[in-house]
C-alpha cells in the first residue's frame, strides 16, 4: 500500500482489532469499539451526504473536544469533504469570516446562538448547519444526522496532493491563516510519535485527549496516532485538572500529550499523588518551553514516563525534538523525517550559518508532512515557502556538536544598545522565581538604548526590586536584565492562548 489517508489509518486499525475499544467518552462513558466507530462514522457521513454536502466541498467544524467532534471530523473526511477546523473560542464574527473566506458549503458547530448566526450569515442560503449540544431554529442537530451507510459512495484513494484538512494558525494579529494539509502528510504526521516519543503499536495504548482537536497535535498526534496504533482515545471534553488526573488513575492511561500549562495544573490538583500516575509510560509536551522548575517536578510526578519535548508548527508538524529533557540544556535535534538548516536572518535560504552562529530555522518543505500553502493567501505562502524551504520565523543557535538551541522569534527580538535579546531567555529566568505565575518580555522604544527591556509579570507578593535582584543573581547577562516591570492580573492572550505582545506594548504606553 502506498500513501495512507487518515481514513485508511482508521479502517485498517478496525480491520486488525474490530472488537477493541477505540474511543471512550467522558460524558456518559459511551464506549465505541473500532468496528462500531467505523459504522458510526460511515452512518454520519451518509447523513451529511443526505443533508446536501458533497466530496471536495469545504466544511467547517467549530467544536470543542467532545465525542461528536471526533465523529464529525472523521465523517466529513470519509465523505471526501475538506474539513476546516475552526477554534470555537474565536469570536463568532471571526469564525464567520473564516467560513466566508473559504467559501464553505456547511458547518458543524457548537450550539451557540451567536456562532450559529455567524455561520448562517457566512454560508450560502440553505446551506446545512448542524449543531452539537442543542437545537436552533433552522439548524438540525449533528446527533440526528444519520443515514444508511450502504448509500455512501465507496472510499477511493484521493490524489496525495489534494487538500484533506485546513487547520488555522494562531496568529497574534489579523485573522488566523488556513493551513492546507494534503492527504500525503498523514503518515509523517502520525509516525513521529512512535519513532521519536517511543509509543509502541498495540491496544495497550490508552491516550488522554487533552490537546484541542482543532490543533495539529490534538488531531494527528493524539487522536489519529492513537487509533492508528490500535489504542484507545479517551475524550477530554473540557480541560479540568482534577478530572484529567482522575481519568489517568481510573483508566490506567498510558499516553499523555499536553502543553506545559496542562501539567502545571494537574500537579496542583487536590490530592495529586505520583503513585496514581504510574501507568503513564509516554509523556509528550509541546506548544511552549516548559520552565525548568516545572519540568523538575513533572519527572518524579510521572515516575514511569519517558518524556519528550516536541518543537513543531501547524505547517510542518514536527521539525525538532528533545528526548529526556529533564536536567539538561534545551537542545534539540531534527525529527526523523525532517531536514533543517540555519539560515542567516533576512538572507536567502541558501545563505547558511556556520556552527556557533544564530539564524532562522528553515525546514525542508519537500517532506511529505509539509503543508501545501495558506488558503487564499498566496502572498503569505510565498513569504514562508521559499526555494524548497519553510521559514519558521524562529531563531536558532547551531552548536558545534550539531544540537540546536531555540532562542526566540525573529519578530520578537529586542535590540538594546546594539545587542540582540531574546524575550524567551529573560522569561525563562523570571519564571523560575516561585512567586511568578506568568511572564512576558517586550522591547519598548528608548532614546538611549533604541529599545529597553520591559517585563510584564503576573505574580504574588513580589516587587520590581526583588525580581531585579533575582535576575542579577542569575546566569542572565546584565544587559538583558529588564529595566522596567509591569505587574498585571493576567497577560492578554489570543484564542490559542498565545501572549499578545502588541497589546502588552499598548498597556505599557497607556494606549
Amino acid at each position: 500500500m502506498g500513501m495512507q489517508t487518515v481514513w485508511d489509518h482508521i479502517w485498517l486499525a478496525a480491520d486488525r482489532t474490530p472488537d477493541n475499544i477505540a474511543v471512550v467518552d467522558d460524558r456518559g462513558d459511551r464506549r465505541l469499539t473500532f468496528a462500531e466507530l467505523v459504522d458510526e462514522v460511515e452512518t454520519a457521513a451518509a447523513g451529511l451526504a443526505e443533508a446536501g454536502l458533497r466530496p471536495g466541498q469545504y466544511v467547517a467544524t467549530v467544536l470543542p473536544n467532545v465525542l461528536q467532534h471526533v465523529i464529525a471530523l472523521l465523517a466529513l473526511h470519509r465523505l471526501g469533504a475538506v474539513v476546516c477546523m475552526i477554534n470555537p473560542r474565536l469570536k463568532p464574527d471571526e469564525a464567520g469570516s473564516l467560513i466566508a473566506d473559504a467559501d464553505m458549503a456547511g458547518a458543524v458547530c457548537i450550539a451557540d446562538e451567536d456562532i450559529v448566526a455567524a455561520a448562517r450569515a457566512a454560508l450560502p442560503e440553505n446551506a446545512p448547519i448542524l449543531t452539537v449540544g442543542g437545537e436552533f431554529d433552522g439548524a438540525a442537530t449533528f446527533e440526528t444526522c444519520r443515514a444508511d451507510a450502504a448509500d455512501l459512495t465507496a472510499w477511493t484513494p484521493p490524489d496525495p496532493e489534494d487538500v484533506a484538512f485546513v487547520l488555522y494558525t494562531s496568529g497574534t494579529t489579523g485573522l488566523p491563516k488556513g493551513v492546507m494539509i494534503p492527504h500525503r502528510a498523514t503518515d509523517g504526521r502520525v509516525l513521529f510519535v512512535p519513532v521519536q516519543c517511543g509509543l509502541r503499536h498495540g491496544p495497550q495504548n490508552r491516550a488522554l485527549g487533552l490537546m484541542p482537536l482543532f490543533h495539529a497535535v490534538g488531531f494527528y498526534a493524539a487522536l489519529v496516532t492513537t487509533l492508528s496504533l490500535n489504542g484507545t482515545y479517551y475524550v477530554h471534553s473540557a480541560f479540568d485538572p482534577a478530572a484529567a488526573v482522575e481519568a489517568i488513575k481510573t483508566h490506567g492511561l498510558t499516553y499523555v500529550f499536553g502543553a506545559p500549562a496542562h501539567f502545571h495544573a494537574m500537579l496542583a490538583a487536590p490530592g495529586f499523588d505520583p503513585a496514581d500516575m504510574g501507568s503513564v509510560d509516554t509523556l509528550v509536551y509541546a506548544g511552549a518551553v516548559m520552565p525548568g522548575p516545572l519540568l523538575d517536578r513533572v519527572k518524579p510526578a510521572f515516575p514511569n514516563a519517558r518524556i519528550t519535548n516536541i518543537y513543531g508548527t501547524t505547517e510542518v508538524m514536527n521539525a525538532l525534538y528533545m528526548p529526556d529533557p529533564a536536567g539538561r540544556p534545551l537542545q534539540y535535534r531534527p525529527g526523523f523525517y525532517s531536514r533543517v538548516r540555519v539560515g542567516r536572518i533576512g538572507g536567502d535560504v541558501d545563505d547558511v550559518c556556520d556552527a556557533g552562529e544564530e539564524g532562522e530555522l528553515l525546514v525542508d518543505a519537500t517532506a511529505d508532512a509539509t503543508f501545501l500553502g495558506y488558503l487564499n493567501r498566496p502572498d503569505a505562502t510565498a513569504e514562508k515557502l521559499t526555494g524548497g524551504w519553510y521559514r519558521t520565523g524562529d531563531i536558532i543557535f547551531r552548536r558545534p556538536d550539531g544540537d540546536l538551541e531555540l532562542c526566540g522569534r525573529v519578530d520578537d527580538m529586542i535590540v538594546s544598545g546594539g545587542e540582540n535579546i531574546h524575550p524567551e531567555e529573560v522569561e525563562t529566568i523570571l519564571m523560575q522565581h516561585e512567586a511568578v505565575r506568568e511572564a512576558a518580555v517586550i522591547g519598548m522604544p528608548d532614546d538611549r538604548w533604541s529599545e529597553r527591556v520591559v517585563a510584564c509579570v503576573v505574580a504574588n507578593g513580589i516587587d520590581a526590586d526583588t525580581l531585579d535582584a533575582w535576575c542579577r543573581d542569575s546566569a542572565l547577562a546584565n544587559y538583558k536584565r529588564p529595566r522596567e516591570y509591569r505587574f498585571l492580573d493576567a497577560l492578554p492572550r489570543n484564542a490559542a492562548n498565545k501572549v499578545l505582545r502588541r497589546e502588552l506594548k499598548d498597556i505599557v504606553t497607556g494606549n
